[in-house]
């Protein structure tokens, strides 16, 4: 079986969006795991009426890294060796499960861009004016830094690394600590270079203000923790370093 996670947290329209092209992916046998995290949208509602969709409601709402945690316990304490974990503000290319399962890695990811024109099936915009930012995917080609918008985790990783830090009260911090945790316990992080769109952040540009002041005062908060823990920034030259690595 091959598993999809979405986290959701209002947003309908995205949340349509994404579903569509995660129920197109080529692999076959996809099955797909939604944790809404207190929709007050219609998303519950639209997610409950979709009979080919597990969903888990969570009232209140948990941070990502709780919700996560969530939905990869559930997988896994089922005996499925993968589960490929999205962003419910992304769109997928429909062979991207495909290659992230083939890769073979503990943790891969694929590479986020806010362009819808560039996730075709050879990335190329049919506009021969339009910037051409992306070449057809080369397998053997890895970027140093995953993008955990879209990652695929193997069972084996989850089991040697461990839940996400769930002190991480907010969507923020909680992968740089797994890309740091994972190098740590010997795994590396790899990324192919196959994009997909993400929106980036839709999730707190829609908040109300009060709601985004609210999120970006316990981002610093979690900022915070990252570097106690550490020693050092997340997304710093140091961080970077860590890695054995100069570029994000």
């Amino acid at each position: 079986m091959n598993w999809i996670v979405i986290l959701t947290q209002n947003n309908l329209a995205l949340t349509r969006n994404a579903i569509a092209t995660l129920r197109d992916q080529d692999i076959g046998d996809v099955r797909i795991l939604a944790v809404d995290n207190d929709s007050s949208d219609g998303t519950q509602l639209w997610l409950g009426a979709q009979s080919d969709i597990v969903t888990i409601m969570n009232c209140p709402a948990q941070s990502v890294a709780g919700a996560w945690n969530q939905a990869l316990r559930w997988i896994f304490s089922r005996g499925e060796d993968y589960a490929l974990v999205v962003n419910n503000d992304v769109e997928l290319r429909p062979d991207t499960y495909r290659h992230l399962a083939a890769d073979g890695g503990l943790f891969v990811t694929c590479v986020g861009n806010r362009d819808p024109k560039c996730i075709g099936p050879d990335s190329i915009p049919d506009d021969p004016a339009y910037p051409q930012l992306w070449t057809p995917p080369d397998p053997s080609r890895k970027r140093p830094h995953p993008d955990f918008s879209c990652y695929l985790i193997r069972r084996d990783a989850w089991e040697r690394v461990g839940t996400f830090d769930e002190k991480f009260l907010v969507a923020f911090c909680e992968d740089w600590d797994y890309h740091v945790r994972l190098h740590n316990d010997g795994i590396t992080a790899e990324c192919l270079d196959l994009p997909f769109y993400h929106a980036g952040s839709a999730t707190v540009k829609m908040a109300t203000p009060e709601e985004q002041l609210r999120i970006h005062r316990q981002a610093e908060a979690n900022r915070k923790y990252f570097e106690h823990k550490w020693g050092f920034k997340g997304a710093s030259p140091e961080y970077y370093e860590f890695f054995g690595s100069s570029e994000p």
